[in-house]
């Protein structure tokens, strides 16, 4: 999912879920000539050094300090949004040619956030009070490396592609929010257990 989008506070980001196209659906053409703009820190190849083992890759952010395992069969690009914002997409290059049911792919969007606090559902409705959130959950992110964060896990809808699993934090004024298809929550569920943030 690919959004343009101006910052204001959390409904800028929110937009994301009421009108913005899935990258997944949308980007396919973008992905194929796009250049990615830095360069990718895989830290760790060898596979009995990755949490989640033989199968998986680490992808470091340079800019936001984050990290995180995903599928190795993934490619990885990036768009930069407006107000210094990102999204980093994770996707096959095969998904174009995929029944819907059998994507698989996800997407980070980074964006400044102007409070850095616990997001919670009562902060979002603030300025989204018609924003597709169901059975919204605050869960902790990072389990597996000892970096507990706290997000706040929903279901909402896309006009693409229907059901979305969603996983919105904020850390140090960004606003994370990472967003799958429905029919991939366990997969996310296991790559969010290897979030951290570098420390120095």
């Amino acid at each position: 999912m690919h959004y343009h989008k101006q910052v204001i506070g959390i409904v800028v980001v929110t937009l994301v879920i009421l009108g913005g196209s899935f990258f997944i659906l949308n980007r396919q053409s973008d992905l194929e000539d796009s250049t990615p703009s830095y360069q990718f820190d895989y830290t760790t190849v060898s596979s009995d050094t990755l949490i989640l083992g033989e199968g998986y890759k680490r992808f470091t952010h340079p800019l936001y300090g984050f990290s995180i395992e995903y599928p190795e069969e993934l490619d990885i690009t990036t768009f930069d949004e407006e107000e210094g914002g990102e999204t980093v997409i994770f996707q096959s290059r095969e998904d174009e040619s995929v029944a819907l049911e059998e994507k698989v792919g996800f997407q980070i969007f980074v964006s400044p956030f102007e409070e850095d606090s616990v997001l919670t559902l009562e902060r979002i409705r603030e300025d989204l009070p018609f924003a597709t959130i169901e059975e919204p959950l605050e869960v902790i992110i990072g389990t597996k490396t000892g970096q507990n964060t706290s997000a706040l896990l929903f279901w909402s809808e896309d006009s693409a592609i229907g059901r979305t699993r969603e996983v919105w934090f904020v850390h140090e004024n960004y606003l994370y929010e990472i967003t799958t298809f429905a029919h991939l929550d366990t997969l996310l569920a296991d790559i969010l257990s290897t979030w951290s943030f570098n420390i120095e």
